[in-house]
């Protein structure tokens, strides 16, 4: 009798901080999520910008290419990213879902990329550098390169569907 008063002692101590979870994070007000959207989108255009290496960290047979790939990430930053955060906010809009998830949902992914890709730009290009200069040449990553993108990238869809779905499901019963 006393392991099933301990069992509901823990079920309703699980359902209670599912409910705190709810609360603190979907009871940020509408506009607030908008605000949020912005600074990510705002921080993924930075990203953007800077991520291309400068001409003078590229070789000298391929810092034309380097010039060329600076030009097409500013397109993108200027361009693709509103562009990305205007068609999100219409899906927002439309969708029967409550707007603070799909909003919550773009702000984890586009926040995520400058955490990801930030830290190993220099180990990147200098794998696109051999690649530019070899190119029929097989040139694959390297193991902590391609470790830390999948693990920063598998954390952040992990964490954020858990935290969807803690917030948005009503438990049910055991």
């Amino acid at each position: 009798m006393e392991h099933a008063t301990n069992v509901d002692a823990v079920v309703v101590h699980l359902a209670s901080g599912k409910e705190e979870l709810r609360a603190m994070l979907f009871s940020v007000p509408e506009q607030t999520w908008w605000l949020i959207a912005t600074a990510a989108t705002v921080m993924f255009m930075i990203t953007l910008v800077a991520l291309p290496p400068e001409p003078d960290e590229a070789p000298e047979a391929v810092r034309a290419e380097c010039e060329q790939l600076r030009r097409k990430g500013k397109w993108a930053a200027y361009v693709g990213a509103p562009g990305l955060y205007a068609v999100v906010g219409l899906a927002a809009l439309i969708r029967p879902e409550p707007v603070a998830l799909i909003l919550f949902l773009y702000s984890i992914a586009v926040g995520s990329m400058p955490i990801a890709l930030l830290p190993m730009r220099r180990r990147m290009y200098r794998h696109y550098f051999a690649q530019l200069q070899n190119p029929g040449g097989k040139v694959t990553m390297d193991r902590l390169l391609a470790v830390w993108l999948y693990s920063v990238l598998t954390l952040v869809i992990l964490a954020s569907t858990a935290l969807a779905m803690a917030a948005t499901y009503e438990p049910r019963g055991l």
